[in-house]
């Protein structure tokens, strides 16, 4: 491969407001995930690889840019190149990266091709809207990110002879009518008739594209279906129920469901989301999808929010939402995986639900307490 800049910002975005901190990265809960993750044998047909990661300072794409520069250090000689269109918050995240030879970023907005002089091994697509609130506020910038950045990740692989792992939703599946789990083979049930359907509407068509490159061009493509991850990367200022649960938490504030609290769904943490995604990548059979869930971390919403309220010792309460959140939040009741296709890769998660929201909250009150005036 030719050489590849260091460092280039083509396209970045205006907003540049909840960048945050990146406290969470130097407490041991999370250097020691870190390190794990990257000790793991998922982590062996890596080496050598030049591996892009899009939305790289994201909730997941934070994790595994650090996973993979951990790696580094034991000698995997990873290059890393880390795409996204929040310069100040990547910055932040990864400025303990710049300095390496092995990390390269590239700022710009993944609806725009990606440059022909950034050559991959693997592509792997996590940029996406991941806000309740935007969806229903900016529903045609949701869709295209899915769409426009997976096609324009797809035609760079088709390009350079690369893989792509797309980061697909278990919302494509819509609510389970009954007490089932989805499957890899099953099709889902959404409701097409708001402007909230540009997610999951977006990732199926998105997934359709990586089928349709891989069966007409050859594109080597997996689609990495996530359940709700929740983790201290996090983006401060996130509208998710979870991500507002671990924020009171960590401020010590009581825990507020806007709900019953009955929907039920499958949880990961963020790090157990990241090592089967890196599971997929060793062992994955091209072309095909898979559930990122465990079942022991398969609960309730009220369940989630009592174990939030647990680690920092207060108390849940129950309040309707505003008509703002009404029109984001899903309407889903229950979407539970089934995950037999990602344990027969050898992955098994390191977190329950329980200890993995305690572990997040522990991480995340340092950075609290460093700083009182910011979301966490």
């Amino acid at each position: 491969m030719k050489s590849i800049p260091k460092f280039s910002i083509t396209d970045l975005s205006n907003d540049m407001v909840h960048a945050g901190t990146d406290d969470y990265a130097r407490h041991p809960l999370y250097t020691e995930d870190v390190a794990r993750i990257a000790a793991s044998e998922f982590i062996v047909p890596l080496a050598r690889k030049t591996i892009l990661v899009t939305g790289a300072s994201g909730l997941i794409g934070t994790v595994l840019v650090d996973v993979l520069m951990e790696a580094n250090k034991h000698g995997a000689g990873i290059h890393v190149i880390a795409v996204d269109r929040e310069f100040v918050r990547s910055e932040i995240r990864f400025h303990r990266h710049f300095d390496s030879p092995l990390f390269s970023f590239l700022g710009q907005n993944v609806q725009n091709p990606l440059p022909e002089e950034r050559p991959f091994d693997i592509c792997i697509v996590a940029a996406s809207n991941t806000s309740p609130v935007e969806y229903a506020a900016h529903p045609v910038n949701t869709a295209l990110t899915n769409l426009l950045g997976t096609k324009n990740a797809l035609d760079a692989a088709h390009r350079c002879g690369g893989r792509v792992l797309f980061c697909s939703s278990v919302e494509v599946y819509g609510n389970a009518l009954g007490n089932e789990s989805f499957r890899e083979e099953d099709t889902g049930r959404l409701n097409l008739e708001n402007a909230r359907a540009s997610y999951p509407e977006s990732k199926r068509a998105a997934e359709a594209l990586c089928q349709s490159y891989h069966s007409e061009f050859g594109v080597r493509t997996n689609i990495a279906r996530i359940c709700r991850v929740f983790g201290p990367t996090v983006i401060p200022g996130d509208t998710k129920a979870p991500s507002q649960f671990i924020s009171n938490a960590v401020r010590g504030e009581d825990i507020v469901l806007k709900s019953d609290g009955s929907q039920f769904y499958s949880w990961l943490h963020v790090s157990d989301c990241v090592s089967a995604m890196l599971a997929i990548l060793a062992r994955g059979e091209d072309g095909l999808a898979y559930n990122v869930a465990d079942a022991s971390c398969d609960a309730p919403l009220r369940d989630f929010a009592r174990f939030a309220a647990d680690a920092a010792g207060t108390k849940l309460v129950f309040n309707l939402p505003t008509e703002a959140e009404t029109r984001g939040y899903s309407k889903t009741t229950r979407a539970v995986m089934d995950a037999t296709r990602l344990r027969a890769l050898g992955w098994k998660p390191a977190f329950g639900l329980s200890e993995g929201i305690l572990n997040t909250v522990e991480t995340l009150a340092v950075q609290h307490m460093n700083s009182q005036d910011r979301p966490w």
